[in-house]
């Protein structure tokens, strides 16, 4: 949880509870994806050539470096995608409201944000594979009564622990709990 984090139209006592991220493994299947696709042009380009050659066609010299060359720019790119949708994907939530910042792109980003605490009408977390439970990743959902009726968080780090924070938060901005 980072707290120093400061925006400058947060109200004077407004306040970071809790920064949600995507976990790592999110990132870290991409990587393993994208790593298994670097090494195709090492398989595909020889098979590739006998089949032509056997043709009685000749493939240039540095066609295969080219080709591989190639690969690994787009691929580097889609990683470097990834990372920048990966770190920028982040609910803020704060003693006053939830800011849902949502990478689109790399020069795209959907910015919403709950205002409202008494809007709440339920926050579930969602846990649905078994190494979301081992690792503790999950899908939070926020129920609202607004017009936009939810947001939710896909593959989110410790879900319960960002749940209860928000729980507690609408209580504290409800009157509900005593302010701590």
């Amino acid at each position: 949880m980072r707290k120093d984090i400061r925006l400058k139209d947060f109200k004077p006592d407004e306040h970071v509870l809790i920064v949600v991220r995507h976990h790592w493994f999110v990132f870290f299947k991409d990587v393993i994806g994208i790593l298994l696709l670097f090494f195709l042009p090492f398989f595909a380009v020889p098979i590739l050539s006998i089949f032509i050659t056997a043709g009685g066609t000749n493939i240039p010299d540095g066609f295969g470096f080219f080709f591989a060359s190639f690969w690994a720019l787009i691929l580097w790119q889609m990683l470097f995608a990834r990372w920048t949708d990966y770190y920028y994907d982040v609910w803020i939530v704060t003693n006053w409201r939830i800011i849902d910042i949502d990478q689109k792109g790399f020069f795209r980003r959907d910015i919403a944000t709950l205002l409202n605490f008494e809007h709440i009408e339920d926050v579930r977390t969602d846990i649905n594979s078994v190494i979301g439970t081992l690792l503790e990743f999950g899908d939070i959902q926020v129920q609202t009564a607004a017009a936009n009726r939810e947001f939710i968080f896909k593959d989110a780090a410790n879900p319960r622990a960002a749940e209860k924070i928000i729980r507690h938060a609408q209580e504290e901005r409800m009157g509900l709990r005593p302010r701590v």
